[in-house]
C-alpha cells in the first residue's frame, strides 16, 4: 500500500475521533490536548536525546510529565499564580538533572535545549487551550477548530501551490521543498478560510471584520510556516526523518502539529485582545 493511501485511510479514520472528543465535553477535549503535549514533549526530548547524551530514558518521562505540568495552569482565570511556581519547579528540576547526571561538555546545550521542550509545548503552546470553552457541543470548541483548521488549510494550500508554482526557495538549508510560492499561495488560502468563520462570510465565529479577520489569519499562517521551519530544522539537526510513528504515513505529534504549536498561542493572544 502507497504512503499516499495509509494517510489517506489514517485522516478519514482519525478525523471522526478527534471531532467526537473535542465535541463531547471539557474531560475530552482538554484530555486530548493534554496527551497529545505531552507526546509531542516525548519527541522533542527524543530529538534532543540523539545529539546530546544524558539520561535519555528518565528525560522521556520527565518532559512530557513537566509540560502537562505547565499546560494545565491555563486552564484557570489567574493563570499565571500557578504557572509561575511550577515554571520555577519545572526549571530547577531539569537544572538538577542536568548537573547529576549530563557530562559537564555537554551540560549547557543539553540543558537549554530539553528545558525547551516543556517551555514551547507546555508553557506557550498550552496556551492555545483557552481557545476552547467548557461545555458540551461545537461552539464550546469552534474557535480552537477553527485556529487549527485554519492551519491546515494554509499547509495543504502551501503544498500544492509550491509544487505547481513554485521556483524560488524559501528556506533550503530546512526545508528544500518549500518556495515563496507555497507560502503566499498558503497564507491567501488561510485568509479566505478564517474569513468564512466571521459574520461577513459564511459561519460567524469571530464577531470581526473582513480587515481583522484578515489580519488574525496572516499572523496565524505566517508564524505557523516559522513553526514548521522551526520543527523541520529541530529534525534536520537531529539527523531524525519523523518527529514519531503515532499517526502512520503521517509520522508523530510534532510533524503533525508543528505549525500548531508556535501559531495558536499567536492567535490566542490576539483575539483576546480584539474580542474583548
Amino acid at each position: 500500500m502507497s504512503n499516499l493511501a495509509i494517510r489517506t485511510i489514517f485522516a478519514f479514520t482519525a478525523m471522526p475521533i478527534v471531532a467526537f472528543l473535542m465535541w463531547f465535553g471539557d474531560y475530552t477535549r482538554f484530555t486530548f490536548v493534554f496527551v497529545l503535549n505531552a507526546i509531542a514533549a516525548y519527541e522533542w526530548a527524543k530529538m534532543v536525546s540523539a545529539v546530546y547524551s544524558g539520561p535519555a530514558k528518565f528525560i522521556s518521562v520527565l518532559s512530557p510529565i513537566c509540560t502537562v505540568a505547565l499546560t494545565v495552569p491555563w486552564l484557570a482565570s489567574d493563570s499565571a499564580f500557578y504557572m509561575l511556581p511550577i515554571l520555577a519547579l519545572v526549571i530547577l528540576l531539569y537544572i538538577a538533572v542536568a548537573f547529576a547526571w549530563v557530562n559537564v561538555e555537554n551540560l549547557f546545550p543539553w540543558l537549554v535545549l530539553q528545558l525547551a521542550a516543556p517551555i514551547y509545548i507546555g508553557l506557550w503552546g498550552g496556551m492555545s487551550i483557552k481557545l476552547l470553552e467548557t461545555g458540551h457541543g461545537w461552539e464550546k470548541c469552534s474557535k480552537f477548530l477553527v485556529v487549527m483548521t485554519t492551519l491546515w488549510a494554509c499547509d495543504s494550500a502551501a503544498y500544492f501551490a509550491g509544487k505547481f508554482l513554485g521556483k524560488h526557495k524559501f528556506s533550503p538549508q530546512i526545508s528544500p521543498k518549500k518556495t515563496w510560492e507555497g507560502a503566499i499561495g498558503g497564507t491567501l488560502f488561510a485568509i479566505f478560510w478564517f474569513w468564512l468563520w466571521t459574520r461577513s462570510g459564511y459561519y460567524t465565529v469571530f464577531d470581526v471584520s473582513f480587515a481583522t479577520a484578515a489580519g488574525i489569519s496572516f499572523a496565524i499562517a505566517t508564524t505557523g510556516q516559522l513553526g514548521d521551519l522551526l520543527i523541520s530544522a529541530l529534525k534536520r539537526w537531529s539527523k531524525i526523518k519523523d518527529s514519531g510513528e503515532l499517526f502512520p504515513g503521517h509520522g508523530g505529534v510534532l510533524d503533525r502539529a508543528d505549525s500548531f504549536y508556535l501559531a495558536a498561542p499567536i492567535a490566542t493572544i490576539l483575539l483576546s485582545y480584539i474580542l474583548t
